[in-house]
Formats: structure tokens, C-alpha cells, sequence
């Protein structure tokens, strides 16, 4: 194995051991928050604002901050960002010790760390191609163990959370999520290597807009896009849900939030461990397309009356799907967009997506209390069905590779033979794919 082959094997390697690390101390207060809330004030619009708040700056700050990534590097953008996270997460204990927190103030410090999220995860994924290689396969089996990796964060975060609400207290939850911040900006910072490439004279905004362009223009990237910010409105909404219908229809505690998002994360934990060994047997664009409809299909159950058990297990087969969804879907996508736009590209898709994830818990409190349990959760199912149409839509019609024009136009290059001044122009032939891939 030759030594640029072992350095890429250890930064991926440090990548995920980072996001396990990070990701598992944010599933301790994805617990503890929450349910501090909501028992606290007994308000589950106050509950879901909270979490909504950590979403909302997307709206705000995602395009452009994808913008700031390109610019600094999207390796030191992650170390900044996870280092500004530990700052700004050790201020809520350490506010509430002082008798300082307000509810104001625990939500602009929610959305100031929430404004990192998207270009963090936009980086990310640009690091991992940067240390993987331009492999489509290798690419969504790298992207299918860092998603196996969060994965593991969701199944080790909330049982750990919840018994540690019990032990220590929401606010040591919180100290230990700030700690986890700074080990996985170390581990970035010391083993991962700088693939950053010599900054261009393109202005910040040029580069947000032709990666925007790129996402219009590929149809593909374009129904996805807004298929994945659909179904994510509705699938946050469900994951927020879990305080609710413990407490209301299953008349459980913060133990039963703890396994429910556990039995999720073991399943898509599963699914993006089996997703590599998929791969080995049809392509990461059918993968992807017949994970996400599967995904409605897995969900169809909670539309009926279910015990606490029954739940547990469609969220399991639901997250067995979602892992085998998200890893070769980020790699189809980032090997459709030119590489000195991607981290702002991708950005743009992060943002789109959190968007919807916003809408869902900015609505879910409300739907709740005016409506109940069942209504919400039928309305979930049927959102679910039409972000996974449009998924849908766009493989059936787009699913080939990007045609030759627009990536010519993506990465902003001149045709190889110019035309004589005084020739006509040729006509521009557009190149469609030769027909839908099988599902």
C-alpha cells in the first residue's frame, strides 16, 4: 500500500471516529433538551421551537456560509466550526449555573451553533471525496461508513442521554456535548490532510451562484433535491414527535424517547453497513431511488394504532432504508458537481434539506396540540410519499449523467475549437440519456 493510499485510509478513518464522537455527544442533548423543555414548561410549541431553533439559521446563513467554506477550506471550516460549537454549547450550563438562562437566550444560543450546521456537513462531504477519490463505488462505500457512523451515534446517543438526564442532569449532558466537539476538531486537525486547492480569483458570490446554476441545470440533482427536503420535513417532524407520543399516547418517560430513537439509529446503522455489500450488485443511483420509496413503505404502519413495541419496530425497518439511502445518494450528487464548486453546491443541497427538517419541527408542536397523535402522523406518512415521488421522478427522467454541455458550463470552460468570427453558430445538441435505469 503505498503512503498517499494509507494517509487517505486514515482520514477516513479519522473522519468517521470524529463524527462519532461529535455526533454522539449532540444525540445526548438531542435527549436532554428536549425533554428539560418540555418538562420544565410543559409546553410542547416551547419543546419544538427549541429544536427548531437549531435548524432555522439554515434558512438564514446556509447558501452564504457554504460560500464562506469555499473560501476558507473546507477542512478549516470543520475545525472552526466544531471549536465555535464547543464554545457556544458550554455557555448554556454555564449560563444556568449562574442563573443567567433565559428562554431567549437558550434560543439565540441554540441558533447561533445551528448556523455551522450546514456548511459543516457540506465541508464534510467534500473532505471525504477529497481523501477518497472520484470513484463513484469507493466514494458511496466511504459515504455509507461515515453514514454508519452517525449512525452509531444515534444508537449510543440517546440511552446514554437519557440515563445520564437521570444521573448528572440536563446541564452536564450538555458540558459533555461541548467536550465532544473539541475532539473531533482535534481529530480532523491532527489526521486528516489539507486538500484545500489554491484560491481562485472568483468572487464568493460568483462561486455560490455557478454552484447553484449546476443544481438547476441537473435535473437529477434538482428533483432530489427537493424530494430529500420534502421527506426530511416530514421525518424530523417525526423524530420531534417521540417526547410527544411518549408522553401522551405511551404514557412513558425520557427512557422510552431514548429507545425509540435508539431502535431508529440501530436500523439505519444496519442499513449503512449494508449498503457497501448492495453496491456490489447494482449502482448507486438505483440504490438510492429504491431505498427512499421503501422508506414509505416501511413507515405505512404508523397510520394505524400501535403499542410501544409495534413503533419501535417500524422505526427500525424505516431507518434500515434510510441508511441504505443517504450514502450512495451523496456520492451520486457529488460527483455530479464540478470540484471547485462543490463545497459551495453542496451547501446549497444541505441547506435545502434542513429547510424542510426546520419546516417539520417548526409545525409538528402546533399539529400536535391541535390535532392529536393520529392526524400528524397520517399527514407525516403522506409527505413522505411525495418527497419520494419527486425522488422518484428524477431517476425515471434523469437518472443518466449530466450532459456534456451543462458540465461544460458547470465547470465554466471554453469549448476545445472555437468557431471563425464570422461562421454561424453551430446549433447546441442536447444530450439526452438513452433510457430510465431499472430500478
Amino acid at each position: 500500500m503505498t503512503g498517499a493510499a494509507r494517509r487517505n485510509r486514515r482520514g477516513v478513518a479519522a473522519l468517521l471516529v470524529a463524527e462519532v464522537a461529535s455526533l454522539t455527544g449532540s444525540q445526548l442533548s438531542t435527549v436532554a433538551l428536549p425533554w428539560f423543555v418540555l418538562t420544565t414548561t410543559g409546553s410542547v410549541v416551547r419543546m419544538s421551537w427549541v429544536m427548531a431553533a437549531y435548524f432555522v439559521p439554515v434558512a438564514l446563513f446556509g447558501i452564504v456560509a457554504g460560500g464562506w467554506a469555499g473560501r476558507v477550506g473546507a477542512r478549516r471550516w470543520m475545525i472552526l466550526s466544531d471549536l465555535s460549537r464547543f464554545l457556544l454549547t458550554a455557555a448554556v450550563p454555564a449560563l444556568y449555573a449562574l442563573d443567567a438562562l433565559s428562554f431567549p437566550l437558550l434560543l439565540l444560543l441554540t441558533f447561533l451553533t445551528g448556523a455551522f450546521w450546514a456548511p459543516y456537513m457540506a465541508s464534510q462531504q467534500t473532505v471525504l471525496a477529497g481523501v477518497t477519490g472520484e470513484d463513484e463505488q469507493a466514494l458511496a462505500r466511504s459515504g455509507s461508513l461515515l453514514q454508519g457512523a452517525t449512525r452509531t451515534a444515534v444508537v449510543l446517543g440517546p440511552p446514554g442521554g437519557a440515563a445520564l438526564v437521570v444521573l448528572l442532569g440536563a446541564p452536564a449532558v450538555l458540558l459533555i456535548d461541548a467536550a465532544s466537539f473539541l475532539v473531533a476538531a482535534a481529530l480532523v486537525g491532527w489526521m486528516v490532510s489539507d486538500q484545500a486547492r489554491p484560491p481562485e480569483d472568483a468572487p464568493m458570490r460568483s462561486k455560490v451562484r455557478e454552484g447553484m446554476g449546476v443544481l438547476r441545470r441537473d435535473r437529477l440533482l434538482f428533483f432530489w433535491s427537493a424530494g430529500t427536503m420534502v421527506t426530511e420535513s416530514a421525518g424530523q417532524a417525526l423524530l420531534a414527535a417521540f417526547p410527544v407520543l411518549v408522553k401522551l399516547q405511551f404514557r412513558g418517560g425520557v427512557g422510552m424517547v431514548g429507545a425509540l430513537l435508539a431502535c431508529f439509529g440501530t436500523g439505519a446503522l444496519i442499513g449503512s453497513l449494508l449498503a457497501p455489500l448492495v453496491l456490489r450488485r447494482t449502482t448507486a443511483v438505483r440504490l438510492a431511488t429504491s431505498a427512499k420509496v421503501l422508506q414509505v413503505v416501511a413507515l405505512v404502519p404508523i397510520a394505524f394504532a400501535l403499542p410501544p413495541w409495534g413503533f419501535a419496530v417500524v422505526l427500525a425497518v424505516w431507518g434500515v432504508f434510510v441508511g441504505l439511502t443517504n450514502g450512495p445518494a451523496a456520492a451520486v450528487r457529488l460527483l455530479r458537481i464540478p470540484v471547485r464548486l462543490r463545497t459551495e453546491a453542496m451547501a446549497v443541497v444541505t441547506t435545502v434539506t434542513l429547510l424542510g427538517g426546520s419546516a417539520g419541527l417548526l409545525l409538528v408542536g402546533v399539529a400536535f396540540q391541535q390535532f392529536g397523535t393520529r392526524v400528524p402522523l397520517v399527514v407525516m406518512l403522506v409527505i413522505q410519499a411525495a418527497g419520494a415521488a419527486l425522488f422518484l421522478i428524477g431517476t425515471v427522467r434523469f437518472g443518466g449523467r449530466p450532459t456534456p454541455d451543462a458540465a461544460v458550463q458547470a465547470e465554466g470552460q471554453r469549448p476545445a475549437v472555437e468557431p471563425a468570427p464570422d461562421a454561424p453558430a453551430a446549433p447546441v445538441k442536447r444530450v439526452r440519456p438513452t433510457g430510465p435505469p431499472s430500478l
